[in-house]
């Protein structure tokens, strides 16, 4: 799986589980800025597929 992209079908509710639990993440004071940055990132990309209903 390394390197592979995969498809990910999750539904509306999953997603803001997913996008919820970055951005505890982003905020988390206890974790580095690299992590916190890798966080922030990935939640940016997510919010943009989150299906729009």
């Amino acid at each position: 799986m390394a390197g592979g992209k995969e498809q990910v079908n999750l539904t509306e509710s999953e997603w803001q589980i997913v996008l919820d639990a970055l951005s505890n993440t982003i905020f988390n004071e206890e974790l580095t800025e690299e992590s916190r940055k890798n966080a922030k990132e990935l939640f940016l990309k997510l919010q943009k597929k989150l299906p729009q209903t």
